[in-house]
């Protein structure tokens, strides 16, 4: 479950109901794709926590993975983000009641630009238990509310069990400077290795942390050398920490790196264990195709209702969309299986399937249109009829007849 930035209203008229309902009931399975896929296998669960706007984070390209299981949680607070309020909401609502909850099946927690004391004791508690004892996962990314936070904005996580499980020490108040660029470390470690990171941007700042014992140091800052990517097996869990912005500020120029995309999705493979793609091409070309495949869905969503608006047929247009829905849901499966080659395949001829959808759209609206231009042609046309008898009566024909002054009487 997402929580877009704006959400979108479709206003309907109320002439056909069981049309209504009817497209509305389309859009809810095509929505529904992904918690179907994720019902037919076993897909671990991400609990995104912080900054998770879509507008500036990278929530929808880690939701948009068929493998990945994202609940967004907003927890951020101040004046551009949510209020204190909203955030506990968004924890009562999104967050797991109990421990049990959380660690039925495999979990990750990603903690991005988010303050300790936004959180409740019970949940930082519970992420580093899962971490420990259940052998789930934790991740955190930088920002001046992460870690030791800076001067004007500390953090207070070096004073909570979540510090026990982190790969690097923390610093309160401490952050350095950019720009500078990622020195790798380790060049074995499947998740460096898998980019280019010569060709990374610059970032401009980070947040200044120690590397702990028997922690894996994947890379540093060119400037000052302090640590930028640690990785630690904690027990039977993993941490991960990411002492750097993913978002806006310094990382705004990261965003734009041609991977950004494919190391947003990867680095949270990588810290659940699971194996990162060989053929990185490829699994781009999927992402895009899958991105493709939901746009195409929501503009043909938005055109089917339209037409249901305008009385016409949309009926059959529904059910082919019901079809192109399973084809997508089997692209998913595969993808899940890490089955690339064939999940390319599926998904192309489920955009195929579309994008001829698409065309008999079109022609449908054509046609509702047609009675609706009809309609107008008729009423335009009786009121110029109308109103020209009217000028007429008063002024033409009246103009026929000679106004006399006095009738005589009989």
């Amino acid at each position: 479950m997402l929580m877009a930035d704006t959400p979108i209203v479709n206003r309907r008229y109320d002439a056909h109901p069981i049309r209504r309902h009817a497209v509305s009931i389309s859009l809810l399975v095509c929505l529904m794709c992904p918690l179907l896929v994720h019902a037919a296998a076993e897909i671990p669960k991400v609990y995104y926590l912080g900054d998770c706007k879509p507008a500036t984070s990278p929530i929808n390209i880690v939701a948009d993975d068929p493998a990945l299981d994202v609940v967004a949680v907003p927890a951020v607070v101040g004046s551009v983000w949510w209020t204190a309020k909203e955030v506990a909401r968004a924890l009562r609502l999104y967050m797991p009641k109990n421990y049990e909850q959380l660690v039925e099946k495999k979990v990750l927690i990603l903690l991005s630009d988010v303050k300790a004391e936004n959180l409740p004791g019970w949940y930082i508690d519970w992420f580093s238990k899962a971490v420990k004892d259940d052998g789930n996962s934790l991740m955190m990314f930088g920002g001046v509310s992460s870690f030791g936070g800076q001067a004007l904005s500390p953090s207070t996580w070096d004073q909570t069990s979540v510090a026990e499980i982190l790969p690097v020490g923390l610093i309160r108040e401490a952050t350095g400077p950019g720009p500078w660029k990622p020195v790798i470390t380790s060049f074995d470690d499947p998740l460096v290795s898998a980019f280019p990171w010569i060709t990374c941007p610059v970032f401009y700042g980070y947040n200044r942390v120690t590397a702990k014992h028997g922690a894996e140091l994947l890379a540093k800052t060119s400037n000052t050398g302090d640590p930028f990517m640690v990785i630690w097996d904690v027990g039977p869990g993993r941490s991960f920490a990411f002492c750097t912005d993913w978002t806006p500020d310094w990382g705004k120029s990261f965003q734009l790196w041609e991977h950004y995309i494919d190391f947003c999705v990867y680095s949270i493979y990588h810290t659940m264990g699971r194996t990162i793609p060989e053929n990185l091409e490829l699994v781009h070309v999927i992402r895009s195709e899958m991105l493709e495949n939901r746009v195409r869905t929501d503009i043909l969503i938005s055109l089917l209702a339209f037409i249901d608006g305008m009385g016409g047929r949309v009926l059959p247009l529904e059910n082919r969309m019901r079809d192109a829905g399973g084809i997508r849901r089997e692209a998913d499966e595969q993808y899940v299986l890490q089955d690339y080659e064939a999940s390319l395949n599926t998904i192309k001829d489920a955009n195929l399937e579309l994008e001829d959808i698409e065309r008999a759209a079109v022609k449908a609206k054509a046609a509702a249109m047609t009675w609706v231009w009809a309609v107008e042609w008729m009423v335009v046309t009786a009121t110029l009829m109308i109103a020209g008898m009217v000028v007429w009566t008063l002024m033409v024909r009246r103009g026929l007849y000679r106004e006399v002054g006095t009738t005589r009487s009989l």
